[in-house]
């Protein structure tokens, strides 16, 4: 019973997303009502440790809702005043058919885009309704291109966010000492379980805008873009060629290249003006040329650093207790999101009616997909501080806590029902975690310490960082699925529930499937 009302919000979810045809904002709202009343009233939780943990959601998905607000801003407006028209058309000079726009733009310039930070599921899906993708499909390549690279978003931040959690929490694995050693080597352990992933991913895209008959057509082009793009991260990571940071961003545009080149024997007969780069297109991409120059010098490390402590205390703010919560304003990617949709206004000069379009446009759909990723990322905090207490000043694991802590309880009973197989069901921890999170730092960072016990009563400390990046590739894939994902797409074109559950049925299938090949990968590494 405690397992099953652990995940009973979970479940809700689905259900009403696959059944009911619910938009992922209305679940959304509906999970975390339930999540509120059941760490209440059976797991133990004080009223203000949940309204703390809502709030925590709140203030830790502002890196990606921020993010997600004034992406759709800066794609609404490109669009009123033609610059993503321009775009479009000089993308069917480049890629002819939907399925090479899908391994181009899906595959090259998703996996850089998401690598750089930008949110594809708020950038991508008036791109492909205007070059004549449907709704379904429009929505479905813009959330599969987060994927491909699972972990390497923003910078590699869900990799490197955890690692520096999981040290904190006195994860220590067998040989390893400094946080430099823990980030490189889950880097690379997760590396090693991508090359499959990644080409299922390439196949997904292609199922999802032209069925099996695309893929029959395309197989070969999806096989190789997906196998460039993880194997050019594996031997980068294996070698430590490059700083973890921009893999995703090098993986991406090689990726990119080797589509176009793919491709560029078939279509050499398209006349060369339509390749031509001329100022018209330089000054329609400048808004994305901008945030890619913008985002690769605020994370270079020194400058960085400098951004990250230039407000110092005053960005600080205190959520429950002695959990508090720093902005990083300055050190944030929606921060540069922002000031960019700002410029472009001066670069791309809409005229008022183009301006008052955009932005009533904006108005009307941010709050579907803010509300989403917000309360997904509530019910994680709510979930992972259930049975907690606030004890003189501090938030403190209470006396029920080793019972009902609803994090807890999933970890402890996945590891005695699967026991010396427990590597097989770690992706499926990330999955979830994931999936309630709407986001894979959340779930990396948030059951980090329960892998870890976890591994510890199984299998034993030297498998944990192989099941931590088994946990994290699942996490990465869940963004297939993931809700508030799905909604934020569905938002920037205007449809809603009918075509969430559409995507969602297409893909939660193949997405079990990756998970079950990534732990029957685990299984095979550890044990052999």
């Amino acid at each position: 019973m405690d397992f099953f009302l652990s995940i009973f919000p979970i479940l809700v979810v689905l259900i009403g997303m696959l059944i009911f045809h619910r938009s992922g904002t209305f679940v959304s709202v509906v999970g975390w009502i339930l999540s509120v009343l059941f760490a209440i009233y059976y797991f133990k939780t004080p009223w203000d440790v949940v309204w703390g943990a809502t709030i925590m959601g709140f203030v830790k998905a502002f890196g990606i809702t921020l993010a997600v607000v004034f992406t759709m801003f800066l794609i609404f407006l490109m669009r009123e005043t033609g610059a993503l028209k321009k775009i479009i058309e000089y993308v069917r000079g480049i890629a002819k058919t939907k399925e090479e726009q899908t391994l181009f733009i899906g595959m090259g310039f998703g996996s850089l885009s998401t690598a750089l930070g930008m949110v594809t599921p708020a950038m991508f899906p008036p791109i492909f309704l205007m070059l004549g993708f449907s709704p379904i499909a429009a929505i479905g390549v813009s959330i599969l291109c987060y994927d491909p690279l699972t972990s390497f978003a923003l910078f590699t931040i869900p990799l490197t966010l955890p690692s520096k959690v999981a040290m904190a929490f006195g994860i220590k694995p067998p040989g390893i000492e400094t946080l430099n050693e823990f980030i490189w080597d889950y880097t690379f352990k997760v590396t090693v379980l991508l090359p499959i992933i990644s080409v299922i991913f390439a196949f997904l895209m292609l199922k999802v805008v032209g069925g099996k008959e695309a893929i029959k057509i395309h197989w070969k082009a999806a096989t190789v873009s997906g196998l460039v793009l993880s194997l050019s991260a594996l031997v980068i990571a294996g070698f430590r060629i490059l700083p973890v940071e921009i893999i995703g961003i090098v993986s991406g545009l090689l990726t990119m290249i080797t589509v176009y080149l793919i491709y560029g024997k078939k279509n050499k007969a398209q006349p060369l003006k339509k390749l031509s780069f001329n100022l018209e297109i330089l000054h329609a991409c400048l808004p994305f040329i901008l945030l890619i120059i913008i985002s690769v010098i605020v994370n270079i490390p020194i400058i960085k650093m400098k951004l990250e402590s230039l407000l110092g205390q005053t960005e600080v703010i205190r959520i429950i207790a002695d959990k508090k919560e720093d902005l990083n304003i300055l050190g944030n990617v929606w921060f540069w999101i922002m000031v960019v949709s700002i410029i472009s206004i001066f670069i791309l000069k809409p005229s008022i009616q183009q301006l008052k379009n955009a932005t009533v446009t904006w108005l009307t759909r941010i709050w579907g997909p803010f509300f989403a990723y917000s309360l997904f990322f509530a019910v994680a905090f709510i979930m992972a501080w259930s049975a907690m207490e606030v004890v003189n000043g501090k938030l403190v694991p209470s006396q029920y806590f080793a019972q009902y802590n609803m994090d807890r309880i999933i970890g402890i009973t996945l590891a005695n029902i699967f026991g010396p197989t427990y590597p097989f069901i770690a992706p499926f921890l990330g999955l979830f975690g994931a999936f309630v999170g709407g986001s894979e730092t959340a779930s990396n960072v948030l059951f980090a310490k329960i892998q870890w016990e976890a591994t510890l009563s199984t299998v034993g400390a030297g498998a944990f960082m192989w099941i931590y990046a088994a946990h994290a590739v699942g996490g990465g894939i869940a963004s297939a699925i993931t809700p508030s994902k799905i909604t934020n797409a569905a938002a920037t074109i205007g449809v809603g529930g009918k075509e969430e559950a559409q995507f969602i049925k297409a893909v939660f299938v193949p997405v079990l499937i990756m998970c079950a090949i990534i732990g029957a990968m685990t299984m095979a590494i550890i044990y052999l």
